[in-house]
């Protein structure tokens, strides 16, 4: 499977590692918009970076079979079975919605018509904040495909660590499930788990109702921490090379009644990428959220 990176950052080389150690790439591509000198891997003059050629050498010390290709033109995804789109360089923090969505769509506007020409039939990963408006935006200019939000990753992490943190078990055992869309986290602690034992029965009802607080009040609009968005990366693309048809909470296309959205929910992810989203049993109070969400969302994602 070819990967291909797009984002001149120090976080396509730390996605690329993990992938090149896991071998679960054939080949991972450093793509460019040779447009934009900003956003060159390799500029002409200076040569190969100290740092690709570090990764280069890294990887064959490591003895991973796993290629690795810069391109400074958006050529470079050819043939490309996944395409991650990473956020530019200075994204990173808080940053207020509009100034989110103008900065991912005036980059990404570049791109969509390389992914067009050249991977057209690509899983597209989506880590531009915000995730699921940029992702909403791809779908209706591509008219199609698979497009994965990514933007749900560090409230599930943060869902989890604060699970074996309060319960004092390791994170390893720990199963947890949170929806959301842009603007809103909702962690649902009745599909949260510790090796298979309901939460509710290993803490207060006053404890749970705590710790969903403290994650719903994530700020919107936030990015990712490198180390959890590398991380939430590889995890997709692993269930997608290796068809694991994992249930993961990403980004993704609802239906609902006449509304068409992109939001952060449970959904298996195999090869083609999302196969389905998984059904959920809310209590009454969620199913009103979840109506917020839609709402919030279909405003929100007018293009």
């Amino acid at each position: 499977m070819k990967v291909a990176l797009l984002g001149n950052s120090q976080l396509a080389v730390s996605t690329a590692w993990g992938l090149c150690q896991s071998e679960t790439a054939r080949e991972v591509a450093f793509v460019s918009d040779a447009t934009s000198s900003k956003n060159r891997f390799v500029h002409p003059k200076e040569g190969t970076p100290a740092y690709l050629q570090d990764l280069v050498e890294a990887n064959a010390l490591s003895a991973s079979d796993t290629a690795i290709s810069v391109f400074n033109s958006l050529e470079g995804m050819a043939n490309a079975e996944v395409v991650v789109l990473l956020p530019p360089v200075g994204q990173s923090g808080f940053r207020s919605p509009q100034a989110s969505k103008t900065t991912g769509i005036a980059l990404v506007r570049r791109l969509v018509t390389g992914i067009q020409q050249y991977a057209a039939d690509a899983k597209i990963l989506v880590a531009i904040s915000p995730t699921n408006y940029i992702a909403a935006w791809i779908h209706q200019t591509l008219g199609d495909g698979q497009i994965i939000g990514l933007g749900n990753g560090a409230a599930t992490a943060h869902l989890a660590s604060e699970i074996a943190k309060r319960v004092d078990v390791s994170v390893k055992d720990v199963m947890a499930l949170v929806i959301g869309s842009d603007q809103e986290t909702y962690p649902l602690p009745q599909y949260c788990r510790v090796n298979g034992i309901p939460l509710a029965q290993l803490i207060s009802e006053t404890d749970i109702e705590s710790l969903c607080a403290v994650v719903a009040q994530r700020s919107p609009y936030a990015v990712s921490g490198e180390w959890t968005l590398v991380s939430h990366i590889l995890q997709i693309v692993s269930a997608i090379a290796l068809d694991k048809r994992r249930v993961m909470s990403v980004g993704t296309r609802v239906s609902a009644g006449t509304t068409s959205v992109y939001l952060n929910v449970p959904a298996q992810v195999g090869y083609d990428g999302v196969a389905t989203i998984v059904p959920l049993e809310l209590t009454d109070q969620q199913r009103e959220q979840f109506k917020k969400l839609v709402g919030q969302s279909a405003e929100d994602q007018i293009l």
